[in-house]
């Protein structure tokens, strides 16, 4: 994994990696090439624990998008009958995993960030939609996302996730192997 280090999967997915969290993306440049080579390498590393990596998009100009999640976690989130109705204001219509993972690749390609991602990232509904209404603003709480409802839980979940990067910071930063860090699940 000559492009993607350790240290930067850690940074950003350490909660995903870690099973407290269905799903995190992180920007990451690099030739096409490499970067399918990368993500590739990553997701074998990773498939026997329960947790995948997938290449969203390439832009032309910028950084591609790599996404961990937790395939279970998001089959869950996605299940959710509210959350499908929210998906399919957005066009998606078929709720397997793959099929919602295309859409949503789709919907990047078309918009900067579709706000549907939150879903994918394992934000809660509510904080999402109500992100959507406030065009962003307005928002009580922000942390690894913008909460505006149930804060006490958001903020509880925003230290656990700053706890958690920390540590496997330092463990990565020790020598620990990725892989072997990442709970099975």
């Amino acid at each position: 994994m000559n492009v993607m280090s350790s240290d930067l999967i850690v940074q950003n997915c350490a909660p995903t990696l870690a099973g407290l969290k269905a799903g995190s993306i992180f920007p990451q440049k690099g030739s096409k090439q490499e970067l399918c080579t990368a993500v590739s390498e990553l997701d074998h590393s990773l498939m026997e624990k329960g947790v995948r990596a997938r290449l969203l998009f390439k832009k032309e100009n910028g950084p591609s998008l790599v996404y961990i999640y937790r395939t279970r976690c998001l089959e869950k989130i996605i299940a959710d009958r509210g959350v499908r109705r929210f998906l399919a204001e957005y066009g998606y219509t078929d709720f397997t995993v793959t099929a919602c993972l295309d859409r949503l690749e789709q919907r990047l390609a078309q918009e900067d960030f579709p706000h549907e991602i939150g879903v994918f990232l394992d934000y809660p509904l509510a904080d999402i939609q109500a992100f959507i209404e406030n065009k962003g603003r307005n928002c009580p709480c922000t942390g690894y996302w913008k909460a505006y409802t149930n804060i006490p839980e958001a903020q509880r979940k925003f230290k656990q996730f700053r706890h958690c990067t920390a540590l496997y910071r330092n463990w990565v930063s020790g020598g620990a192997d990725l892989t072997r860090l990442t709970v099975a699940g």
